[in-house]
C-alpha cells in the first residue's frame, strides 16, 4: 500500500504535472458544457451522464460523482495501477466544472442554446456554420486537454481505466477496438435514456483515441 501511494507522486516535475492535470480536467468540463449548449452531442460518457442526471433531477457534478465512485470501486478491485491524482480530479472536476460554467452563465444572464438544425423553411445556413465551427474548435480543445490529462501520467478516470482493464483481460481485440466499442456502448445507452447523440459524439467514438494518442506524444516532450 505504501508503494501504491508513493507511485502517485514520485514522478519528475510533479507540481507541473498536478497543475496541468487540474487545469486540463476543469477545461474539459467547460468544453462539455458548451458541447451541451451546441446540441450536437458530447463525449459518449457525458451523453449517458447528462441523460441520467436529467432522469434523476441531479446536477451533472453530483451524478458523475456517484457513477464514478461506483466505477472506481471496480478499478480498485481489478487494477490499482490505473489510480492516481488525475483519477480523483477527473472523477469530480469535469462534472462540477460543467456546473460552475452554468453558474457563471446564469449570473451573467446568459442561457444561450445554439439553434438546432432544421430543414425546409426553418433551415438557416448561418446557424449551421456557427454551430459547426464552434463544434470543431471545441473538439480540438477537448482533445488537447484530454491529451494533457492523460500525458501527465497521474492516473486515469474510472471510465477510461475500465476500458484499459477490459482490453488487458483479453488478447483477441486491440485496445483501439475495445475503446471504440466501449465508447459506442455508452453513446447508445445515453441515446436510449434520452441523451443527445450528434456529430460530436460520433466523431469522438471513432477518433478520440487515436487523436489523443498522437497529441499526447507532442505534449509529453514538455514533461520530460
Amino acid at each position: 500500500m505504501k508503494e501504491f501511494f508513493q507511485n502517485m507522486y514520485k514522478k519528475p516535475h510533479i507540481v507541473r504535472r498536478l497543475v496541468l492535470c487540474f487545469v486540463s480536467v476543469c477545461m474539459m468540463g467547460f468544453c462539455v458544457y458548451w458541447f451541451d449548449r451546441l446540441v450536437w452531442g458530447t463525449d459518449p460518457c457525458s451523453v449517458t451522464n447528462l441523460a441520467l442526471a436529467a432522469k434523476f433531477g441531479l446536477s451533472l457534478g453530483n451524478l458523475q460523482a456517484i457513477v464514478n465512485t461506483a466505477m472506481f470501486i471496480i478499478v480498485i478491485w481489478r487494477d490499482k495501477k490505473q489510480i492516481g491524482f488525475g483519477t480523483f480530479f477527473n472523477m469530480f472536476l469535469v462534472g462540477y466544472s460543467y456546473n460552475f460554467m452554468g453558474f457563471i452563465m446564469e449570473k451573467a444572464g446568459v442561457d444561450y442554446h445554439f439553434p438546432k438544425i432544421r430543414f425546409g423553411s426553418g433551415f438557416i445556413l448561418t446557424d449551421f456554420l456557427w454551430c459547426f465551427g464552434a463544434c470543431i474548435i471545441l473538439l480540438i480543445l477537448f482533445v488537447v486537454f484530454a491529451s494533457i490529462y492523460m500525458s501527465v501520467e497521474l492516473g486515469t478516470a474510472p471510465y477510461d481505466a475500465l476500458s484499459v482493464i477490459i482490453a488487458n483481460s483479453q488478447k483477441r481485440f486491440s485496445f483501439r477496438v475495445i475503446r471504440i466499442f466501449w465508447d459506442g456502448c455508452f453513446a447508445v445507452i445515453g441515446f436510449l435514456l434520452g441523451g443527445t447523440v450528434g456529430l460530436v459524439t460520433i466523431l469522438m467514438v471513432f477518433t478520440i483515441g487515436p487523436m489523443v494518442a498522437w497529441t499526447g506524444k507532442k505534449i509529453k516532450r514538455f514533461l520530460e
